[in-house]
C-alpha cells in the first residue's frame, strides 16, 4: 500500500497476533473431544475389518489379525480398553458415544461430558467417609463386593500430608446401599437401627463416666475422725489396772495408775 510505496512497512502487519489463552477446562474439554474422535474412528476401522473377515473365507489368520489390530489400538489409546472398541458406549440422556467422557472413564458411567455439565447436582461425588455414614455401608460394600465401586483419589483438606481420600459418585453408592439394604425401606430401617445403637452407646458411656465420678468423689471427701466419749473409770482389784469405755462405739481402754 502506501507505506510500501514509500519504503515505510506496517510494522502492526509484521507483529505476530497473540494467541489466545485457553483455560484448563477447555483444554481437557479439547483432549476429550479429541480422543472420542479418535476412539469413534478405530471402531469404524475395527468394524470394518471384522466385515471384511467375515465377508471372506473366515480363516483363522485373519480372524487372529483383526484381534491383534483392535489391541494394538486399544493400546495406544490411553484409558482404552478393548471392549471400548468393539462395544461402542452411548450416553444415557443425549445417546451420543461417551467411551472417552469423564464419568465413563473414571467411573464407567455412560454419561458424557456435556450432560454432565449441565447437571453436575445429579453426578457429584461423596467421599468414602461420607457415604458410610449417609448409606449405613461398610468397607467390604465399597471394595470386595462384586463389583468393587469405582473411585479417584483426591488431596484430603483436612488432613494436610495424609493419605488421599477416596471418591466416589453418589447415584453408585445409592445404588450399593439400595442392593445392600434391599431398597429404600431398608436403608430407612439400618439408619433407624444404627441411630438406636448410637444411643445406647452414649447412654451406657455416660453412665460409666458418672460411676468414675462418684467414685473419684468419694476418694476424694475427707474422713470424719471419731472422739470417743468415755464413760465412768472402772477398777480391777485382781489385775490392778483401770479400764473405761466409750458410749459410741465400745472401744475400751485399759491402763494403770502408779
Amino acid at each position: 500500500g502506501i507505506n510500501a510505496e514509500y519504503g515505510h512497512s506496517d510494522s502492526n502487519s509484521e507483529r505476530p497476533r497473540k494467541k489466545p489463552k485457553l483455560s484448563k477446562s477447555t483444554i481437557a474439554s479439547i483432549e476429550r473431544k479429541r480422543q472420542n474422535a479418535i476412539l469413534l474412528r478405530n471402531s469404524k476401522v475395527q468394524n470394518r475389518l471384522v466385515k471384511d473377515c467375515v465377508n471372506s473365507s473366515g480363516s483363522q489368520k485373519k480372524s487372529e489379525g483383526v484381534q491383534e489390530v483392535v489391541q494394538q489400538t486399544a493400546a495406544c489409546v490411553p484409558g482404552c480398553d478393548v471392549s471400548d472398541l468393539t462395544s461402542p458406549v452411548y450416553c444415557h440422556n443425549c445417546n451420543l458415544q461417551c467411551n472417552a467422557s469423564y464419568l465413563y472413564e473414571k467411573f464407567r458411567e455412560a454419561v458424557c461430558d456435556e450432560c454432565r455439565d449441565k447437571d453436575r447436582e445429579q453426578f457429584k461425588l461423596i467421599s468414602k467417609t461420607d457415604a458410610k455414614n449417609e448409606f449405613v455401608l461398610k468397607d467390604c460394600d465399597f471394595d470386595f463386593r462384586e463389583p468393587a465401586l469405582p473411585y479417584i483419589s483426591a488431596p484430603n483438606p483436612h488432613r494436610r500430608g495424609g493419605s488421599c481420600m477416596k471418591l466416589y459418585l453418589v447415584g453408585q453408592v445409592y445404588q450399593r446401599a439400595f442392593e445392600v439394604h434391599g431398597g429404600d425401606e431398608g436403608i430407612d430401617a439400618a439408619m433407624a437401627r444404627r441411630s438406636d445403637n448410637r444411643e445406647q452407646a452414649t447412654a451406657r458411656k455416660m453412665e460409666k463416666k458418672m460411676v468414675e465420678l462418684r467414685r473419684a468423689a468419694r476418694q476424694r471427701t475427707p474422713k470424719q475422725v471419731h472422739v470417743h466419749a468415755f464413760g465412768e473409770e472402772r477398777y480391777d482389784e485382781g489385775e490392778d489396772e483401770y479400764s473405761k469405755t466409750c458410749e459410741e462405739c465400745g472401744h475400751t481402754e485399759t491402763y494403770e495408775k502408779m
